[in-house]
């Protein structure tokens, strides 16, 4: 067994690395260019090596739509991050790196079908440490994603089982890479989250000390999924290997998921003697989703609610906050909250909210909620009309999903034109800048403002939205030229309509 070990103390060169992932659909969702914190990914595993002892393997993952490109003396573009990596020993730095992941140079950065990913190996010491982890937008100092993690030291005097690598793919090689282990090539795969589309859990592992503490000299290993809580997932979710005694047993796994649906699971590894009985236990958490209503009713079964914010809400507000996130939910999500008619019970809504804003915020779901809770008021206190509240108008539904505007330029009295109100934007959360709104208000007395035309992605678009402010106006000329989306100013005053282009 032979693994090849970067030691790194105080290496401060910057390296020409970049390793490319082009199955971003699967990896980070289809998204529009989000910021780094939104679309790293990253992931850590413990082993040891039986020569120089404990080390720490990332595995990093950035999509290529998180980036900023900027043209180089190529005339291509071309973005990419700076990392740093920081072992600490309480505040003694143990190991430090920094270098960078260069994307390919493009002839348009309009289109983005790839990732960045890495990985790095380093040397530690067997005991507690902190891990940080800083990437940076080479094009953009604002652009950061900032991990910590605390190392803990492998156990002794037992058999130990290591962390898990979960993979995308292996296969075997010699060509000496970063991702090159034990005669096979091994590409992370660097979430703890199963798609739909991905039906096979890859995986690798080791365990150490068998040859000290294992009374048999042939035992087994197994491996299974279980449903997080303890329950077996079900048969054909179980794999064995026999070993033998030795001082390191390398196990590399592919089980198929295909029919697992959806839930929170564990994969675990155990190590029994010839009596069948459990010597050792590790498990690594993960989570599957797969299509369908009942496997989503099947995965809120799973998650407990006790002693969460939701607890002590009640049927109307569980509706009522139900009918709230509408306007900032995936098209999955509203999908669901369509299903969560009045006749389900409130526990399956309570899961429902609390993974909602889990999802959004790991660390305080709480936080998120209270603040999303804000923009409903402020939404309701601004926006509602006679016949409903805020949130459920237009400009309700676009200030939650995209926030306060940059600049709100509302028109009531202008001659000739609805009453309409233009929204600008400089930039949106999935990072689409220069974006307006156009609504107008054409029954003059409910304060409704109906959305017109917008240039953000996946929202109404109406080039003659001009025309149809000032329809009561506009000359039949400007009406029937469909290549026309212009008014001509008669009043000669500074409209609303001409402050933004989009």
């Amino acid at each position: 067994m032979s693994h090849k070990i970067r030691f790194m103390h105080f290496s401060r060169a910057l390296q020409a690395a970049c390793v490319f992932l082009v199955s971003l659909g699967i990896l980070m969702g289809t998204a529009a260019a989000q910021s780094i914190e939104d679309l790293t990914t990253l992931r850590t595993a413990m082993f040891r090596h039986p020569e120089t002892g404990p080390y720490v393997e990332i595995y990093l993952t950035v999509s290529g739509n998180a980036l900023t490109y900027e043209k180089n003396n190529r005339y291509l573009y071309q973005g990419g991050v700076d990392v740093e990596i920081i072992i600490l020993d309480e505040n003694l730095v143990m190991n430090f790196d920094k270098y960078r992941l260069n994307t390919p140079m493009l002839k348009d950065s309009a289109t983005v079908d790839f990732s960045l990913i890495d990985q790095q190996r380093l040397s530690i010491p067997n005991k507690g440490l902190s891990l940080e982890i800083n990437i940076r937008d080479i094009h953009d100092s604002l652009n950061v994603y900032k991990y910590t993690e605390a190392l803990l030291p492998l156990p002794g005097n037992e058999i130990v089982i290591s962390d898990l690598q979960i993979l995308d793919t292996f296969y075997r090689s010699s060509v000496e890479t970063n991702f090159l282990k034990n005669g096979f090539e091994m590409k992370p795969w660097p979430r703890n989250f199963f798609p739909d589309e991905r039906n096979h859990f890859l995986f690798y592992g080791e365990i150490y000390d068998c040859d000290q503490y294992m009374q048999d000299d042939n035992f087994l290993i197994t491996f299974t999924i279980e449903v997080d809580g303890g329950s077996s997932a079900g048969q054909g979710f179980t794999q064995y290997q026999k070993a033998q005694k030795a001082p390191v047993i390398t196990f590399l796994r592919d089980m198929d998921i295909t029919e697992l649906p959806s839930g929170n699971y564990n994969m675990v590894v155990e190590v029994r003697n010839r009596n069948n009985e459990v010597i050792k236990r590790k498990k690594t958490f993960f989570q599957r989703v797969k299509k369908g209503a009942l496997s989503t009713f099947e995965n809120l079964e799973l998650i407990n609610t006790s002693g969460t914010f939701v607890d002590e809400y009640d049927s109307e507000q569980l509706n009522y906050f139900l009918d709230v996130i509408y306007a900032v939910a995936t098209v999955e999500e509203a999908r669901l909250i369509a299903s969560l008619t009045p006749r389900v019970e409130d526990d399956m809504k309570k899961k429902f909210l609390y993974n909602f804003w889990l999802q959004r915020n790991l660390a305080d779901p709480y936080d998120a909620w209270k603040k999303y809770l804000t923009l409903v008021k402020e939404a309701n206190d601004s926006f509602t009309t006679p016949s409903r509240q805020g949130y459920r108008t237009d400009r309700g539904r676009v200030f939650l999903k995209y926030g306060r505007p940059y600049d709100r330029v509302p028109s009531v009295n202008e001659p000739g034109a609805y009453p309409y109100e233009i929204w600008y934007y400089t930039t949106i959360p999935n990072k689409q800048t220069n974006v307006g709104f156009a609504f107008y208000e054409p029954s003059f007395a409910t304060n409704d403002y109906i959305l017109l035309h917008s240039n953000a992605r996946g929202e109404l678009r109406d080039p003659r939205w001009k025309l149809r402010i000032y329809e009561g106006v506009a000359s039949p000329t400007d009406f029937f030229n469909l290549d026309n989306t212009e008014v001509n100013d008669r009043q000669n005053v500074v409209r609303a309509i001409d402050m933004y282009d989009f």
